[in-house]
């Protein structure tokens, strides 16, 4: 496809989303962003993450999907605080280069009217779609339009290694004169340069935002009547998220020209308590202020936490809210692990990271060494809380409420440990077939065998099945486990806590089995 460059008046490209029926019109501003793209794809120069280069390689245009690579350049505040712990400009007006991902239906009347904006996760050191990972069936399947950022300075530098002529022009450059530079705060991560900003970050998520939602000619996705703009991440980019909620989102910059926020809602994947800081000098949170308890918005937010990163996650559990103020769900699912064996086959394939100059680090693990990276469906739970954002948004009508894992005080091990029941299993949480009516026991973190493998382990989670015997204890028939795992499945399908299609695959899966 030819490539093109446009040019768009207006910092955030800011639009006024009329009603439902999708009427747009630009706002104006004073700075001018450019949209280059779909950027020509052959077999020597494609997307860094294209699906079709997964390391189990996806197949869209089976679906009737498209995926395309636009390049977006703008400039963007650098935030601080001052000394009353307000957001205020620390640097105005920043130049900087990103890319998009697009995948969209190829057939614009199958669109949902759903765009979900993901802050593609850098914790590799690379860009990876983490909730495409875990999502893209639903997605698929429900017609919505995903689109994925570049956000962070150290992924843009594997772009640039990956393919330096493709990903030429992208930079995230420290705006700031080399003698005013900080040494950026050490990290768990080290990934952060006095030569790069990480804090552009926040207005390019604005303006894309807007970008997408727009009448303008530049954007990529213009022809298609987009009602609802959904920001989502996961683990890194979800305590993103958790900054851009609690420190942007009020701000003028993250709202169109009629006041309204330029995003519809939030999805946030195992990372409401990763608050990150608005500029890589500062601290995670103004001083005095937990910020990393949700804050109430006035659009819904969702957040979907794993068993595997609860004692992490636990200092930002807070109350359920439907008021219109408040509108907040939090589900944490009991089996589950921060990665699973879906995510690891759909992330870039080893050949593309290597490409990328990011060395490979072979995991291991006590548990997965012996059983594999779990396959438990966190997916499923995350597909249910979009699908009921959605309904949220559409109708006013709220989520069901679950209960949070149970856990007690630990002396020796934590301030907290998750209660288990007698098959080593997570109690309370949102309750599912896997743990309810097990068949293994389910392991939300491995243990590292060696130094190296300590990060990836802490993630990855594995299940250690059951004999033949125990299985023939606890359900003497095969019936008899297919009827109580289809009832429980039935209700929460009812309940709006599985979607019908993952009810119907847990139902096939259970059916298929051939343990008895």
């Amino acid at each position: 496809m030819k490539k093109t460059t446009y040019y768009l008046t207006g910092i955030f490209l800011s639009i006024i989303l009329l009603c439902a029926s999708c009427a747009k019109t630009d706002d104006k501003s004073s700075a001018a962003l450019k949209v280059t793209g779909p950027i020509e794809i052959t077999s020597e120069s494609y997307p860094f993450n294209a699906a079709d280069h997964s390391t189990v390689p996806q197949d869209l245009a089976a679906f009737n999907y498209i995926e395309e690579e636009y390049f977006v350049s703008g400039n963007a505040n650098v935030y601080d605080y001052d000394s009353e712990e307000n957001v205020i400009i620390r640097t105005p007006d920043a130049p900087y280069s990103t890319r998009i991902l697009i995948r969209r239906p190829a057939d614009q009347s199958k669109f949902s009217g759903n765009v979900v904006v993901e802050l593609n996760n850098p914790t590799a050191m690379h860009d990876m779609d983490l909730q495409w990972m875990f999502c893209k069936d639903f997605f698929i399947e429900n017609g919505d339009i995903w689109v994925g950022i570049t956000v962070k300075p150290v992924a843009v530098k594997a772009l640039k290694v990956f393919n330096p002529e493709r990903y030429a022009s992208l930079s995230m450059s420290n705006p700031q004169p080399p003698d005013q530079r900080c040494e950026p705060k050490p990290g768990s991560l080290d990934d952060t340069t006095p030569e790069t900003e990480n804090g552009l970050v926040w207005d390019m998520v604005s303006q894309v935002g807007a970008l997408l939602k727009s009448d303008s000619e530049s954007n990529p996705i213009r022809d298609y009547k987009v009602e609802y703009l959904i920001a989502t991440g996961y683990s890194q980019t979800g305590g993103y998220l958790t900054t851009y909620i609690n420190l942007i989102h009020p701000l003028d910059t993250a709202k169109l020209k009629d006041g309204s926020p330029i995003y519809d809602g939030y999805m946030i994947g195992d990372g409401d308590a990763f608050m990150f800081p608005i500029n890589q000098c500062a601290d995670a949170a103004p001083p005095g202020e937990s910020s990393i308890i949700i804050k109430p918005r006035g659009v819904p937010i969702i957040s979907v936490v794993s068993q595997g990163l609860l004692n992490m996650t636990i200092p930002a559990r807070r109350p359920d809210s439907d008021t219109a103020e408040d509108m907040y769900r939090r589900y944490e699912i009991p089996g589950s692990s921060h990665v699973n064996q879906k995510s690891v086959d759909n992330k870039p394939c080893p050949a593309d990271i290597q490409k990328a100059g990011v060395p490979a680090t072979p995991a291991n693990c006590a548990g997965i060494n012996e059983n594999g990276v779990t396959d438990f469906p966190i997916e499923f739970f995350m597909n249910s809380a979009y699908n009921n954002l959605y309904i949220w948004l559409r109708t006013g009508t709220p989520p069901p409420k679950a209960e949070p894992i149970m856990t007690e005080k630990a002396e020796g091990i934590g301030e907290i440990q998750i209660k288990l029941d007698e098959y080593g299993n997570a109690l309370g949480g949102v309750r599912n077939p896997y743990v309810e009516y097990p068949l293994a026991t389910y392991y939300g973190q491995s243990r590292p065998l060696d130094e190296e493998s300590a990060f990836f382990c802490m993630l990855g989670g594995y299940k250690e099945p059951f004999n033949h015997d125990k299985i023939k204890g606890l359900y003497p028939t095969r019936e008899d486990y297919l009827n109580k795992v289809n009832a429980m499945v039935d209700e929460m399908v009812e309940e709006r806590l599985l979607t019908e299609s993952d009810g119907m695959r847990i139902r096939k899966e259970t059916q298929e089995m051939k343990i008895w």
